[in-house]
């Protein structure tokens, strides 16, 4: 598609939803942008409480002291808005919300606990968006007319009809002492819409992926971090995934309705791939959609700007990569290869500031700066378009305003770099496109030999950071790590770094997994955002670099602290944070650590992966050698639902409920492919085990690569 802009996803007509960026206690209506929403009226305060996210906005301090966090329970949320469940809560009223909608019609279902006198349940009506409609009230009803479309809305609770309140649209008050239930466009009695919300309920649990066993409760949050954070942004009249509503205009930060970041975005298009294979194109496509007019993936866009001075890592060919590998169709690699090939040209053009064929990070000089607000050409902005803001690793490092670039060769970047050459190589064969696959090839391999010339330190066994001056930096992160998923090392250098540094407790191994700077470097007490504290998008690259190295026993441990790390407090509290203290594996701790940050959930996909992922080098991989019980149910695999379950007793995987493998022993599948008649896959067990393959409808032969005492049996 060359350097199009691509395809925006766009709203389906007759779509309510959590669109609102500044409200969970609403539903809107795509593309019509009315609302209805749910709000509480505080008499003791004179307070309406009209926008609710994962806390109070604004977070004053009242006469009764702080006002208290809004977000209760995060429930099921369908992808589509169909049917969802959460709790939410003001000071001492903490209410459910259930919601269920069928075309035009809808059920929204507010149910009180603890309420008091003095605390009323608020139910107004709106457009958002300067959009075109009127709002009618009556005596028992709000009518939202918009051309040809009209939406009557009337309820069902204890009104009252004496407090008087000044709010900005028309509404109803309810009393806090039983369930409000809000009707539009239908006349359901409460027993039929309790019906109604129990059947979109079970119709939304058969769809959503789920974990069983060690995995119990992971996909589920994994998929709740991203849909309660899904949301309608009018700028460029799309469905996207922001890192958090709180960053866009809750936060002070002022960029608008909308913000996305070029990393963490594109890994929530592999963290949405488990659910729905829209919702990861949508990730994917949104990024894409902010390429700036020098051709690379910026930083973050914007409603207000875009750091059009600064790219970030450069992860995101073999985000796609993945994938294409998981839903097998052209169009996506078609859509997206060649703004991807371009942004990869982009990075030797600008970020090699000393010619030596390494990259830096950088900043190029951007005359908007000042009125939008962020900084360019300076460490700063440099140590920004590493995602990594206040790493250790740049402390002191000289920038080069000249050339634009840090006077350091980043080992992250340089690996993340070749990574993507390799991808981009890939992606260019299964295009037929010979002539581009054998350029990016010939790129990777220049990069391997630079960077293992220049930047493996033999001494201490690890590729380290350099400077201009030919010093190795004595900084380490999780990024010196990232040349094994890149495909850099030999054997015995990734052997070295695992049993050297990975796994040694006196720098990253520990309880809680992987600080983002060594435990013994000076600043990990440091415990601020990338001073040592953990995060997810480091946890992700360093186990892929594992299992592409074939480190499967590592990796599983690897992934079972990185799980531990995320459910403890997503069981206790429904958070998902931005990072964790690496010592106490908190992440309340720190105000700059957000709690319900998508890429958090990181954390879990690795574990998730331990049992199922495609991936990027091909085909499938299911199951583990650990003997730990754990299995996912619903997993996306193009337009087919599969389940996957493995532990002591063996390895069983279904497709649309129909069995495809089942062992007696536990196995590790990789590279399970169907490829026209033939399907293929290696297999690995310790323990002597039978594995039975039921051949799907249309395969005729199988091809199996066997390591270990195991006897292939076929159906």
């Amino acid at each position: 598609m060359g350097q199009s802009h691509g395809r925006a996803i766009k709203v389906k007509a007759g779509t309510w939803n959590t669109w609102d960026v500044n409200c969970l206690n609403a539903v809107m209506r795509m593309p019509e942008l009315c609302e209805v929403r749910v709000s509480v009226y505080d008499d003791e305060l004179k307070r309406l409480q009209e926008e609710m996210l994962w806390r109070d906005v604004p977070t004053e301090n009242t006469p009764l002291g702080p006002l208290s966090e809004n977000l209760q329970r995060l429930g099921p949320h369908h992808p589509t808005g169909r049917y969802f469940d959460l709790d939410l809560k003001y000071r001492d009223l903490v209410f459910n919300t259930r919601f269920a909608c069928r075309g035009d019609s809808f059920v929204y279902k507010i149910t009180p606990v603890g309420g008091r006198p003095g605390l009323k349940f608020f139910i107004n009506a709106l457009f958002r968006w300067n959009a075109a409609g009127s709002l009618e009230k009556t005596p028992a009803t709000l009518v939202l007319k918009t051309a040809g479309q009209q939406f009557v809305i009337d309820f069902s609770g204890v009104e009252d009809t004496q407090t008087r309140l000044n709010a900005t649209t028309q509404g109803f008050l309810f009393e806090t002492t039983s369930p409000v239930y809000v009707r539009c466009n239908n006349t359901l009695t409460v027993a039929l819409m309790e019906e109604f919300l129990d059947e979109a309920e079970a119709a939304c649990t058969r769809e959503l992926v789920s974990g069983q066993g060690l995995l119990d409760g992971c996909p589920e949050a994994i998929v709740k971090g991203l849909l309660w954070n899904t949301i309608y942004e009018p700028i460029k009249d799309r469905v996207c995934t922001p890192v958090a509503r709180t960053w866009c205009t809750a936060n002070g930060a002022g960029f608008g309705s909308y913000v996305l970041f070029d990393w963490d975005t594109f890994f929530a298009s592999i963290l949405s791939g488990i659910q729905d294979k829209q919702l990861a194109y949508q990730q994917i496509d949104s990024i894409l959609q902010e390429i700036t007019p020098s051709g690379f993936v910026p930083n973050f866009g914007a409603q207000r700007s875009a750091s059009l001075d600064r790219s970030q890592p450069p992860v995101g060919s073999y985000c796609v990569l993945k994938l294409y590998h998981q839903f097998g169709e052209r169009s996506l690699l078609e859509n997206t290869y060649g703004r991807l090939a371009v942004w990869n040209a982009w990075w030797m053009g600008h970020r090699d500031g000393n010619n030596d064929g390494l990259l830096e990070w950088g900043s190029d000089p951007f005359e908007e700066v000042t009125k939008l607000g962020y900084e360019s050409n300076n460490l700063q902005a440099a140590m920004y378009e590493s995602g990594l803001d206040n790493s250790p690793m740049y402390d002191g490092v000289v920038y080069n305003s000249q050339t634009h670039t840090m006077e350091l060769a980043d080992v992250g970047l340089n690996a993340l770099y070749a990574l993507d050459c390799w991808a981009l190589a890939e992606m260019a064969a299964l295009l037929d496109r010979p002539a581009d696959a054998e350029r990016h090839r010939a790129e990777f391999q220049r990069m391997k030999t630079t960077i293992n010339a220049q930047l493996w330190d033999e001494e201490a066994g690890i590729y380290a950071n350099k400077d201009w001056q030919g010093r190795f930096s004595p900084r380490y992160s999780p990024t010196n790590f990232y040349p094994m998923l890149a495909g850099l090392c030999s054997p015995e250098q990734a052997r070295r770094m695992v049993s050297e540094h990975l796994l040694n407790p006196q720098e990253f191994w520990g309880e809680y997994v992987i600080p983002s700077i060594a435990r013994n470097d000076p600043a990990f007490g440091d415990n601020d955002y990338w001073r040592g504290r953990i995060w997810g998008p480091m946890n992700f690259l360093v186990a892929e670099g594992l299992k592409r190295q074939g480190f499967y026993h590592e990796s599983f441990l690897f992934a079972r602290k990185s799980l531990s790390l995320l459910m403890r407090e997503w069981q206790e509290e429904n958070h998902i944070h931005e990072n964790y203290n690496a010592v106490t594996g908190d992440g309340d701790d720190k105000k700059n650590a957000d709690a319900l940050y998508t890429w958090g959930a990181l954390l879990g996909q690795v574990a998730v992966a331990e049992y199922i992922e495609a991936q990027a080098w091909g085909g499938l991989r299911l199951g583990n050698l650990s003997g730990v019980d754990g299995g996912v149910t619903n997993f996306c695999l193009g337009e087919q639902r599969c389940s996957v379950r493995c532990g002591a007793l063996g390895l069983s995987f279904e497709i649309d409920g129909l069995e495809v493998l089942r062992s007696d022993a536990p196995m590790l599948v990789t590279g399970f492919l169907r490829t026209g008649s033939t399907l293929g896959f290696s297999v690995q067990t310790n323990k002597p085990g039978k594995l039975w393959v039921c051949k799907p409808l249309g395969v005729q032969s199988v091809q199996v690569q066997k390591v270990g005492p195991v006897t292939v049996v076929e159906r």
